[in-house]
């Protein structure tokens, strides 16, 4: 088939959740499919990166820039689009598009995620949008905990013409997938057909399976883009409230935070408390195979997070909430221990450091799970299947 396949982001380098599974849906899609990649950029030296994306067919980019900027924040005061669909409103990108439909011909076209849909122009020719999250629920909750209540009105607002247009996308799609069957039943409810599960994956060549050995340190990590609301919360909930009193019991023990774009107040509260800052990480599974527990107190469910998917194929124990291990088939106990209160989350990793059996029980099972479920072959045949069948 013939694909025409608009993101929001540029698939490279591997920096976030949405450059990862596209990369690696892309890479392995067009060994079947002829794929003409569009994709939204943020800087203007992305486009050193073509080189990289060179299984696909073609591969155009079109600047977006960043969101925060007057002309996004006035489009969304004008419009009946939310700020987020706002920021993909291009006219560049919409008669790049016709361009590129008049020139040849397409079976299906993708977008990933709904977003990008501004920038579509009409056509017959069948649209499956591939979501990750369901957008307005993220950004519901997080309005709902926002620190400032005179904004949550305004904020309010947005999130409604969100969930306005994140339906009509929907509706107007031959077909939808989902990372997680709750996102996935979701969806079904504003729909008249199924939808499909197309989950978050991982690399099993990349993320080897290397539980803890004995440990003689009582290592902590979080992982995370901070450009990610969820990752925001769940850091400073981390460092404000559970960590120091994990350290009431283990005082000796080490808190990592590792990723991209970790805020100036995060870095400051983890400094304090003794721990370490490692920012725009090269190689992250170092990082997981240098911890003895990885520790995600997320209170925003949403998709599903790789950070957990790769924790659990490197054999590193998890201690999380039931929101940060939504949409993944683990079980509590089984996969991972969870936690709700900060006495909770003390106890779960207690559990993990001074006790091996639990420890290794959790590695072994977890890394069982990803590799039946979560591999990224199993995982793009899927979303083939879904463009075989999209129909309008």
């Amino acid at each position: 088939m013939n694909i025409l396949f608009v993101s929001a982001v540029l698939p490279y380098p591997l920096h976030s959740g949405g450059q990862i599974r596209i990369y690696q849906l892309l890479k392995r899609l067009s060994k079947q499919h002829e794929i003409t990649l569009v994709s939204f950029i943020r800087d203007e030296r992305e486009r050193a990166y073509v080189s990289d994306l060179g299984f696909c067919k073609r591969v155009y980019m079109v600047h977006r820039g960043y969101a925060w900027q007057p002309k996004y924040i006035l489009g969304t005061a004008c419009s009946s689009f939310p700020f987020l669909l706002a920021t993909y409103d291009n006219a560049r990108m919409r008669l790049l598009l016709q361009k590129i439909l008049a020139a040849d011909r397409y079976d299906r076209i993708h977008l990933e995620p709904f977003y990008v849909w501004p920038s579509l122009p009409h056509t017959s020719i069948p649209v499956v949008v591939s979501e990750h999250n369901i957008e307005y629920s993220v950004y519901e909750r997080y309005v709902a905990t926002f620190r400032l209540p005179l904004l949550r009105p305004l904020l309010s607002w947005d999130v409604g013409k969100l969930f306005s247009w994140e339906r009509t996308v929907w509706r107007r799609a031959a077909a939808v997938t989902a990372v997680s069957t709750d996102d996935a039943t979701i969806i079904e409810t504003y729909l008249s057909h199924d939808v499909a599960v197309v989950p978050n994956g991982v690399d099993l060549s990349m993320f080897q399976f290397q539980p803890p050995p004995t440990i003689s340190r009582k290592r902590a990590v979080f992982v995370g883009n901070f450009r990610w609301l969820p990752n925001r919360q769940a850091a400073d909930e981390l460092v404000r409230t559970i960590w120091p009193a994990i350290l009431r019991k283990h005082p000796h023990a080490e808190l990592t935070i590792a990723g991209r774009h970790i805020p100036s107040e995060i870095v400051s509260r983890v400094q304090a408390l003794g721990g370490r800052i490692q920012n725009d990480v090269l190689d992250i599974t170092a990082v997981y195979h240098d911890a003895d527990v990885l520790l995600a107190p997320h209170a925003i469910a949403g998709g599903t997070k790789y950070k957990m998917l790769e924790a659990m194929a490197s054999g590193l124990p998890i201690v999380t909430s039931a929101h940060g291990m939504a949409g993944l088939l683990a079980e509590p106990d089984v996969h991972y221990l969870e936690a709700r209160t900060t006495n909770e989350y003390v106890d779960a990793v207690t559990d993990i450091w001074e006790h091996a059996k639990v420890r290794e029980r959790i590695s072994r099972e977890a890394r069982r799970l990803v590799e039946k479920n979560y591999t990224w072959d199993i995982i793009a045949r899927e979303l083939g299947d879904v463009w075989k069948h999209a129909h309008r």
